[in-house]
């Protein structure tokens, strides 16, 4: 049997390399519940399939594909699967595995009726329930093909139920060597589920969250076990992904406030302590989704909440807030989680626990996710997000990452529906919304943005000097190795493709310590640590704050250089620059140690 990874990407789940989503950890745990050996359950994801040729080696019997986004991104550790790839790999089942059993699942379900009718025709099985629930029904029977005839004959072709915790919780302990399986092993990060659904009571206009209905809290012993699980299995990087927003786990659904529930520090507490017992040499623990609106209303849990999770972390956490737009209009036509206000707030509260480092990286910062194309928009509204952003900027506050991209409207949104109702957009003057002024002024802002707010944020969060763990090599692209931190949202580092030590680990999928040497408008530059002055080529000398082309010539023609001493005289000047302008100066002591030897 084989779990086929086409990778996913949701509001609350992500499962792009290094990330592996829960749901193929699941659809193991389900298989292993039903009767299926470990040994007879192969891993593949989609990039290793295009590897290959596009074609499967043996002839499984049965085939979970896991599929589908519904947030637009753009990925640097693998290529999301495409519907088209997927209609590709039903084409090929067809005509050299007739008869086998492919399941398809995931975010998948939300396909359209006509991209549904193309998978049945191919003779796959989209299930728009839970997939893991689907496999542990196929698994525990005799006839496996007879089975799903039964199943399609009952429910029909929508096979629309779902799991519950008491489920996933054996699911996701006996599907915890799944991760093994991964190519990324072990610099793999595993999403953990606490709950699904949204706890406000009124949902956004373009969620899909919400489709999950009423939410469903899991259990923290669940969570602990699966946990104590992975880490036996010699995991140790761990998110807490799968959900809506992380202050709400187990909060008092009996008291809301601007459509929020009351959160209970004491249960984040109980869940942070209990991981880390559970995983008490993890190197990673980070989170996804936090609720701006929520931190505003509830200003003193969230606050306290804050600190536990900057006690318990590892730095470089980013807590995603969607705030989705500055514009008070476009809040209040899209049912919004709260104003530009609520937010500025939400952001004083993170940054008064999360800003503080550790070995020079902040331990918790929000990340901003900004909106294009929802109802109500106005050439105004970019306007207003550039000024926000700015007067954050002005505060001194961090921002770990501005993510501005488009909305996609799902059928059975609310956002669906507003695009097909002229009304909806009647109190907008009809010359402030044209739709090629609009796509130019979000353009326009956007790169505005990255200039004027990206770039100094970044080097605010991350100065020269500042050395950056458990940094992964992923590609190579005109002249540098593109590498990225484990972690939530990291930020991307490049590294001149000179410096050998980066080439290795590329080579070898292998994590480096990354000192940082500047930043551009999304991303940094770096080299590895210990700095490999005898090792380096030009263009990575060249990127040392304080050295440049010239003295990086004065270095290639003065090496080997056998002490600090014989590095100043090259340079003819105090290494790197001085001690007030770079943070860089500060590192000659370990440079006396590392530097010359390799």
């Amino acid at each position: 049997m084989l779990i086929l990874d086409f990778y996913v990407d949701e509001p609350a789940c992500f499962g792009v390399p290094p990330y592996l989503s829960p749901y193929c950890r699941y659809t193991a745990g389900a298989l292993v519940d039903g009767g299926v050996a470990q040994e007879e359950i192969a891993y593949l994801t989609v990039d290793q399939w295009r590897a290959a040729g596009k074609t499967l080696s043996g002839d499984p019997e049965l085939v979970v594909v896991v599929a589908g986004t519904t947030v637009p991104g753009k990925y640097l550790g693998g290529k999301i699967g495409t519907v088209t790839e997927l209609l590709e790999f039903l084409e090929y089942r067809k005509r050299h595995q007739r008869g086998a059993i492919t399941l398809i699942g995931g975010p998948i379900r939300y396909a359209s009726p006509e991209i549904r009718a193309q998978i049945q025709e191919l003779g796959g099985t989209l299930v728009r329930g839970d997939i893991e629930l689907y496999a542990y029904e196929l698994a525990r029977a005799s006839g496996r093909r007879e089975k799903l005839d039964a199943l399609l004959a009952t429910h029909g072709p929508a096979l629309g139920a779902r799991r519950n915790y008491e489920q996933v919780d054996r699911w996701a302990e006996r599907g915890a060597f799944l991760a093994n399986l991964h190519p990324n092993f072990p610099n793999v990060i595993l999403e953990l589920e606490t709950y699904r659904g949204c706890t406000r009571d009124v949902f956004c206009s373009f969620c899909t969250e919400a489709f999950y209905g009423r939410p469903e809290f899991r259990p923290l012993a669940g969570i602990l076990a699966e946990t104590a699980e992975l880490y036996r299995m010699g995991n140790r990087f761990f998110r807490l992904g799968r959900q809506a927003d992380l202050m709400t786990y187990l909060p008092d659904m009996n008291d809301f406030k601007n459509s929020f529930p009351r959160p209970i520090p004491a249960s984040l507490d109980a869940l942070y302590t209990g991981i880390r017992r559970a995983a008490p040499d993890l190197r990673l623990l980070h989170l996804d989704n936090i609720n701006p609106g929520l931190i505003a209303t509830f200003p003193e849990e969230a606050r306290e909440i804050t600190r536990i999770i900057a006690e318990h972390n590892t730095p470089g956490d980013t807590a995603a807030m969607g705030l989705e737009t500055a514009d008070p209009v476009v809040v209040k036509l899209n049912d919004l989680k709260c104003s530009a206000e609520e937010a500025l707030r939400a952001i004083e509260i993170i940054n008064e626990f999360g800003a503080r480092r550790t070995n020079g990286v902040p331990r918790l910062l929000p990340g901003i996710n900004l909106l294009h194309g929802l109802v109500g928009e106005s050439e105004d509204t970019f306007e207003k997000n550039y000024a926000f952003l700015k007067t954050v900027l002005e505060r001194g506050l961090l921002l770990r990452r501005i993510n501005i991209r488009q909305t996609v409207a799902y059928k059975r949104t609310k956002l669906e529906q507003m695009q097909k109702d002229p009304a909806s957009e009647a109190g907008v003057p009809r010359k402030k919304r044209r739709p090629q002024v609009l796509e130019q002024r979000f353009v326009y802002y956007r790169d505005r943005i990255r200039r004027e707010i990206d770039h100094p944020m970044l080097l605010l969060n991350f100065p020269p000097g500042v050395r950056i763990e458990y940094v992964i090599p992923e590609a190579q692209n005109q002249g540098f190795i593109l590498g990225r931190p484990l972690g939530s949202y990291p930020v991307t580092i490049k590294i001149p493709d000179t410096d050998p030590a980066a080439i290795h680990a590329l080579a070898k999928r292998e994590s480096l310590t990354v000192v940082i040497t500047g930043a551009e408008e999304r991303s940094l530059t770096g080299l590895s640590w210990p700095i490999a002055l005898n090792a380096l080529g030009s263009r990575a000398l060249e990127s040392i704050p304080g050295v440049g082309k010239k003295r990086a010539s004065r270095l290639m023609m003065a090496r080997p250089i056998a002490d600090f001493a014989a590095l100043a005289a090259a340079l003819e000047s105090q290494p790197f620059g001085r001690a007030e302008d770079y943070d860089f100066a500060v590192q000659s002591a370990a440079l006396r140690d590392a530097a010359f030897a390799r």
